[in-house]
């Protein structure tokens, strides 16, 4: 129960900047708590479900906005919707076959997947550390292009390592899109994403049917949605690229020790 709580509270913590919160827990998974890869990877995207909702609460006026207004008349959907409808779409296209092929990959290969964990994160360090200039476009302006591309965004961040937030807020930025909003359309789009992804590592290893996975979901509640303020106004001010890159580096590090050490 203590390890699920320590796990919930990184997940809360590092959901909203741009570090892999599951690269960061699942490294943490399996180097202190002795989880195997497969294990470990699944622990992580369950705790998304915490966060997640942290988000619905979080955005709840969005969120509301958004269900009116599919109720209302889904088949004239506002930029907005149409962006989150596509995006969605795309990301689970990408990210459903690499989060299959990351749990075979896991329980084949053991420290070299989390060798690979460490390299992802290496790779969200290096696209970090030169930031888009913030556009002055809004979400009443968005394009198909706009979905598409951070939908992909989003897939790819099925791999533990690299930085969903990270990723689809500087594809949003690259399309000259305004930070303030980058952030709000970022989380927005990772909240049926990560309530996927939950779902799918809830139902695929049991951990929702125990009261140790409960408890760390409700953690990563608690504590993303207290967190959730300060540590997005940190995340427009900071540049975390090298930090980011530092803990790849120590993760690769853990794993040729733990594949020397076996």
């Amino acid at each position: 129960m203590i390890e699920s709580a320590l796990l919930g509270l990184l997940q809360g913590l590092t959901e909203w900047l741009p570090v892999s919160s599951q690269g960061v827990v699942t490294a943490a998974s399996a180097f202190l708590f002795d989880y195997d890869a497969s294990d470990a990877v699944a622990v992580a995207l369950w705790l998304h479900v915490g966060t997640s909702l942290a988000a619905v609460v979080a955005f709840r006026r969005e969120v509301a906005g958004i269900a009116r207004e599919l109720l209302r008349d889904p088949m004239h959907p506002s930029p907005l919707l149409a962006f989150l409808a596509v995006g969605t779409v795309v990301s689970a296209v990408v990210g459903l076959p690499l989060l299959l092929l990351l749990d075979d990959l896991s329980g084949a290969f053991g420290a070299g997947a989390m060798a690979l964990v460490g390299a992802l994160m290496v790779a969200t360090g290096a696209v970090q550390v030169r930031r888009p200039i913030s556009g002055t476009r809004d979400r009443t302006g968005l394009s198909l292009l706009d979905a598409v591309l951070t939908g992909l965004a989003q897939g790819l961040a099925a791999l533990p390592g690299l930085s969903r937030s990270g990723l689809t807020v500087a594809v949003l930025l690259g399309r000259r899109v305004e930070r303030s909003e980058a952030l709000v359309l970022s989380f927005l789009l990772g909240i049926p994403a990560g309530l996927a992804a939950a779902l799918f590592a809830g139902l695929d290893s049991g951990v929702l049917r125990t009261a140790e996975g409960l408890a760390g979901a409700a953690v990563a509640f608690v504590v993303g949605l207290a967190s959730i303020k300060v540590l997005l106004a940190l995340a427009r001010r900071v540049n975390l690229a090298f930090f980011v890159a530092l803990v790849g580096v120590a993760v690769i590090g853990g794993a040729v020790f733990e594949a020397v050490a076996g």
